[in-house]
């Protein structure tokens, strides 16, 4: 099981391998694991680790069935007998992300803080808990990735105003973290998207 990742991500199968996955709206793992997300941000978990014997049982058979449409039954299966309880902070979350998104002015967490009218530290914790990154991650990818498209289109080539407007203080910081998200600086990432178009 892969928990959040919060850096550019790539493996490369060749010859032989398999993915099988369920990809979960934020929040959704919660209730199956009653356990901070955080705590599989960055990390890959062994299944049994999380879900025991069933869990072995689950990965055993998918390995085994050739069909990806029998492996995914397989899965949902899985999940909807594991019968989690409804929690309504899950609808919490979703609704602060989706605010993050279609909002492209919240570039703060004070200014999410302030919109949600919610507490800041309460905030926090519900990110930690639900979601396994914080406010901030969640809200400066959604702004990297107006950034990135914003390159692609050659809507802007002047890097410092568009830090700016993503409310970095810093350029360097700014190429930083877009180089983190994307795994290219900005300005290699314009040109890259110039010389394959759309």
């Amino acid at each position: 099981m892969f928990g959040v990742i919060t850096g550019k991500f790539t493996r490369q199968l060749v010859n032989s391998g398999r993915v099988v996955a369920a990809k979960f709206r934020p929040g959704g793992f919660y209730p199956f694991v009653q356990l901070p997300v955080s705590e599989f941000t960055g990390k890959i978990t062994a299944i049994s680790s999380v879900f025991g014997s069933h869990g072995e049982s689950l990965e055993r058979t998918i390995l085994a069935t050739e069909q990806d449409a029998d492996a995914l039954a397989y899965m949902e299966q899985f999940l909807r007998e594991c019968q989690p309880q409804h929690d309504p902070n899950i609808v919490t979350v979703n609704e602060i992300i989706d605010c993050i998104i279609a909002d492209r002015s919240i570039t703060r967490v004070d200014e999410l803080v302030t919109r949600m009218s919610l507490n800041k530290r309460s905030l926090q914790r519900l990110f930690n808990q639900y979601v396994g990154i914080s406010p901030k991650w969640v809200i400066q990818r959604y702004r990297l990735q107006d950034a990135a498209d914003q390159l692609i289109k050659n809507q802007t080539t002047d890097c410092t105003d568009m830090a700016l407007r993503l409310g970095y203080f810093d350029l360097a910081h700014f190429i930083k973290d877009f180089k983190t998200i994307v795994g290219l600086s900005p300005a290699e990432y314009a040109r890259r998207a110039s010389l394959n178009p759309r």
